[in-house]
C-alpha cells in the first residue's frame, strides 16, 4: 500500500493508468486523505479531477460495506468538514453525495446546518432523506418554514420519499397553498405518505394545472388509495378508486380496476362487473383479468 504521500502523487500523475491505479487502491487510505482529495476535485486537470473523484468514492465504499469499520466514523467526519467548508462548490457537493452513503443519525445536525445554502440544499435533502432514523425527517420538518418557496416543493417531496407520516399535518397545509407547484408537491408526498387524515384533505383544485400535473394529481390520488387497501381501509380506498372508474382515461380505469381487486371483496366485485363489458379493449381485458384472479382468490 503506498503512504499518504505517494497516493496523492499517484493521484496526480500525468499517466492515467497510473492515476487509475491510485483511485482504486484508495480504500486502503486513511481519512486524513480526504481534505487534500477535496482540493483537487476543483483543480484545473480534468484528469486529476476524475481521480480525485473517484478515489474520494472509492474511500468511502470501502467502509460501506461495513457499518463497524474503525474507519468509519473519521472518515464521516472528514466528509462533513468537507461539505461544511469555504472549500470548492463541486467538492462539497461530492461530499454531501457520499454522506448520504456513510452518515448516520448523529451527523444529521451538522449537515442540516447547510440546508438554506442554495448552491448545495439539494445535496443536503438528497442527503438527510436517504439517512435512517427519526433525526433526518425531524431536521427537514425545521427547514420548511424558512425555505424559499422555490425550494419548499424538494422538501416535501423528500417527506413523501420517506413516507413521514410525522410530515402529514405540514403536507396538508401545503396542500392548501396558492403555489400551485407547492400544492402539487404536497398533492404527491400526501400520496406516497398513504396515511388517512383526521378531515377530509384539501386538495388542489384541478383548474389550471398543466397536463403533467394533471396525471401527476390522479396518481397521487391512486397512490393514496392502494395504501388505504393495504391498511385495510377499503370504504376510504373505494371512494378514490371509483371516481377513477368514471375517468374517460382507459388507463385510470384500469389502475381502479386492479387495485379495487386486491379487495378481493363483494363491493369490489360489483363495482368491477360493469367493465367486463367495456367498449375499450384494455379496460374490458383488465376487468376480465382481475375477475378470474378474484374468483381464483
Amino acid at each position: 500500500m503506498p503512504d499518504r504521500a505517494q497516493f496523492l502523487a499517484d493521484i496526480q500523475n500525468q499517466n492515467a493508468d497510473v492515476r487509475f491505479a491510485a483511485w482504486r487502491a484508495a480504500g486502503d487510505q486513511e481519512a486524513d486523505v480526504i481534505a487534500e482529495l477535496g482540493k483537487l476535485i476543483a483543480g484545473p486537470s480534468p484528469g486529476i479531477s476524475k481521480a480525485a473523484n473517484e478515489a474520494l468514492t472509492t474511500l468511502v465504499h470501502s467502509v460501506g460495506k461495513d457499518p463497524a469499520s474503525p474507519k468509519r466514523p473519521q472518515i464521516v467526519k472528514e466528509l462533513l468538514d468537507l461539505a461544511n467548508s469555504a472549500g470548492p462548490l463541486a467538492a462539497r457537493i461530492h461530499a454531501f453525495r457520499l454522506l448520504s452513503l456513510a452518515a448516520g443519525e448523529d451527523s444529521v445536525p451538522a449537515i442540516a446546518k447547510s440546508i438554506q445554502q442554495a448552491e448545495v440544499q439539494e445535496e443536503v435533502v438528497f442527503c438527510l432523506e436517504r439517512i435512517p432514523g427519526n433525526a433526518s425527517i425531524k431536521a427537514l420538518l425545521a427547514a420548511y418554514p424558512n425555505a424559499a418557496a422555490g425550494f419548499k416543493p424538494r422538501i416535501l417531496a423528500a417527506l413523501g420519499h420517506r413516507r413521514a407520516a410525522e410530515g402529514l399535518p405540514m403536507v396538508l397545509s401545503a396542500m392548501r397553498s396558492s403555489d400551485k407547484e407547492i400544492a402539487m408537491a404536497a398533492t404527491k408526498a400526501f400520496g406516497r405518505i398513504g396515511r388517512k387524515p383526521a378531515q377530509p384533505p384539501q386538495f388542489p383544485p384541478t383548474a389550471g394545472l398543466t397536463g403533467w400535473q394533471k396525471i401527476d394529481f390522479m396518481d397521487s390520488r391512486l397512490r393514496y388509495a392502494d395504501a388505504q387497501v393495504a391498511a385495510g381501509n377499503h370504504a376510504e380506498a373505494m371512494k378514490v378508486y371509483k371516481e377513477a372508474l368514471d375517468r374517460p382515461e382507459e388507463h385510470w380505469q384500469c389502475a381502479a380496476i386492479i387495485g379495487i381487486a386486491r379487495m378481493g371483496t363483494p363491493e369490489a366485485a360489483t363495482a368491477i362487473f360493469p367493465k367486463l363489458k367495456s367498449a375499450d379493449s384494455k379496460v374490458r381485458i383488465t376487468a376480465q383479468n382481475a375477475w378470474k384472479s378474484m374468483a381464483g382468490a
